[in-house]
């Protein structure tokens, strides 16, 4: 059994790089998708998230060629979504859509909605991937 890793860890970003590259159900549908996204957790010290962290992917055509753990003032990718943990959680176990979350407000959007509109089955794909990395949520037990 693979070891859970914590979110927005580089361990994590690893094994969500690799789950993607490896996804044909992603591949096929993010095919037109070109452009890096980056996922911001904001803030969250009594889960020892000090600071703001984002992975920052590069997408393209179906793969993920790099994910890396940075600062957020370092995202230089055109699509950065930000939430709070228990937002970022929720999507990651399934029990919030993506979509609907970034049209609730509860995940905020920095890039043209219109283009994500456009590939939202791919970013359906890409969060369904997220689903599948052994995640251990610091506010979960062991």
């Amino acid at each position: 059994m693979t070891t859970p890793h914590r979110p927005f860890t580089q361990a994590w970003a690893d094994s969500l790089r690799e789950i993607i590259t490896g996804d044909a159900a992603y591949r096929a549908v993010a095919g037109h998708w070109t452009w890096p996204v980056a996922l911001v957790l904001e803030a969250a010290p009594e889960l020892e998230y000090h600071h703001d962290v984002a992975v920052e992917f590069s997408l393209d055509r179906g793969t993920c060629s790099a994910a890396r753990v940075l600062d957020p003032s370092a995202v230089t990718a055109p699509f950065v979504l930000r939430a709070p943990y228990a937002v970022w959680k929720r999507i990651v176990r399934g029990t919030l859509d993506p979509v609907m979350a970034i049209a609730l407000r509860h995940v905020h959007l920095h890039g043209p909605l219109a283009t994500l509109m456009l590939h939202v089955s791919a970013a359906k794909a890409l969060i369904a991937c997220a689903r599948r990395v052994p995640t251990q949520f610091p506010d979960e037990p062991a």
